[in-house]
């Protein structure tokens, strides 16, 4: 019986290193006009460097996730909400390469308009869902931004086309560190 206990003392104890080891902060983007151009609702595409941005992000070790304002008309459900979401981009996707869904480990969206950003809501259920490590918020609105920020997390205006408007991803985790108001732990930027 002895040996049985030190046999799950050691995996457990292995567990909550593996679990503690996959902490990793979140950078959360918002999907019309930061990730994607909504201007032409026929001709979707990536916005530019968008797509290369998200792989940079995940290369570093990032958890990289959508907040995106859909309306109550999309659905009822998150599910329902979420599938509009992807049969519209793909009504009206023209880019070179698909979108891809699955490079976002999470996809926040409101249940209710008046959940909807600059609401706190899907920034402190982001902030919520990133487990104790810090968060980042890129966004073309700067309504967006100020309530992200308001709420603790660190937050970037993105401009289309203005140098620096996205974080080097190189960079992200002092920008966290510089920019993040909230507690967190200090392992998921190590």
């Amino acid at each position: 019986m002895k040996r049985m206990s030190k046999i799950v003392l050691f995996m457990s104890l292995f567990a909550f290193k593996s679990y503690a080891g996959d902490k990793k902060p979140w950078v959360y983007l918002d999907l019309g006009d930061t990730i994607v151009n909504t201007k032409d609702m026929k001709h979707i595409k990536y916005m530019p460097g968008a797509k290369e941005y998200i792989e940079d992000l995940k290369r570093e070790g990032f958890k990289v996730g959508i907040i995106s304002n859909i309306p109550e008309e999309w659905g009822l459900t998150y599910e329902q909400k979420l599938m509009r979401l992807k049969d519209v981009i793909a009504s009206g996707w023209d880019d070179t390469s698909e979108f891809d869904w699955s490079a976002f480990e999470q996809i926040l969206l409101p249940l209710k308009d008046e959940d909807m950003k600059p609401a706190p809501t899907l920034f402190l259920e982001a902030i919520e869902k990133a487990n104790s490590c810090p968060s980042l918020y890129i966004g073309e609105s700067p309504k967006e931004i100020v309530a992200a920020k308001a709420v603790g997390m660190a937050a970037k205006l993105y401009e289309v086309n203005k140098e620096g408007s996205l974080i080097q991803s190189s960079d992200v985790k002092n920008f966290l560190a510089d920019n993040y108001k909230r507690q967190y732990d200090k392992e998921c930027l190590e």
